[in-house]
């Protein structure tokens, strides 16, 4: 039995590794031609930034409490990619995006989300640092949530785009946004936050989606590549379950029984 666990570890990697570098091939070679399927979140994000851009208004980025280390790492790269893609949409703009946090060491990045998206725009010169706005720390933090609500006031806020960790805060700022009929899209890793993101964001943004955001919004091949390989092993999965189950009902007598003559 510890073999045949050891087989099949190897065998899951060594799929997962073939399929994700034919993805990926495929995405440079074709890119163009590769329709993913409709996300309605990431379908919306771009739309509220143009609303924004047409009333001459902000666009809101928060990170929440995320953390730049340890097992937040790959979502706090995730988001900061989304919300770059984002804010060099909205950087032709008048009005400069505002994006908070409520970690501290996460400034430096934050900066630099803003600064390369103003970069890109050949409009580095427009950029203003307190675009960036850090408040009062640590997970769950109603003093972030209240100062946050104020803060989308007064920076006459169109649009709020809410990707990283937020606890049951959350529902504070969802609610003043909904109040003041800014529209608000978000997600978070912690479950108490996705419940509320879940029952009162504009549109659903759950789990892994969370990490794909680079490739609906316009990133490179190598993300459009990473979605599709998701996308096909998650279908190969489901047909290994599948495969498995039927092998159960009929008690062995096709699978198994092949499996054992080939070996």
């Amino acid at each position: 039995m510890p073999g045949d666990a050891g087989i099949l570890t190897i065998s899951i990697l060594v799929v997962t590794l073939v399929v994700s570098l034919l993805a990926t091939a495929v995405a440079r070679l074709r890119r163009q031609s590769i329709v993913l399927r409709h996300h309605p979140a990431y379908a919306a994000m771009p739309l509220r930034v143009s609303e924004a851009l047409e009333a001459d208004r902000t666009v809101h980025f928060s990170f929440g409490s995320l953390i730049p280390a340890g097992t937040t790492t790959p979502l706090m790269v995730a988001s900061a990619e989304a919300f770059t893609l984002l804010a060099t949409r909205a950087a032709v703009g008048a009005k400069t995006p505002l994006l908070t946090m409520s970690e501290v060491s996460a400034l430096p990045l934050a900066y630099d989300v803003l600064r390369r998206a103003y970069r890109l725009r050949g409009r580095a010169d427009q950029f203003r640092n307190d675009a960036v706005q850090w408040y009062p720390d640590g997970p769950r933090s109603l003093a972030f949530a209240a100062a946050l609500t104020a803060a989308m006031s007064d920076e006459k806020v169109s649009a709020n785009i809410f990707m990283g960790s937020f606890g049951p805060e959350l529902a504070l700022m969802m609610d003043a946004a909904q109040r003041r009929g800014q529209s608000a899209i978000a997600a978070s890793d912690q479950l108490e936050g996705q419940a509320v993101a879940y029952a009162m964001s504009d549109e659903v943004l759950i789990g892994e989606e969370m990490f794909a955001g680079g490739a609906y919004l316009g990133g490179s091949a190598a993300q459009v590549g990473a979605v599709v390989a998701l996308d096909m092993l998650r279908v190969l999965l489901i047909a290994g379950i599948l495969l498995l189950v039927f092998d159960r009902v009929t008690g062995g007598l096709y699978l198994s029984a092949l499996l054992r003559g080939g070996g």
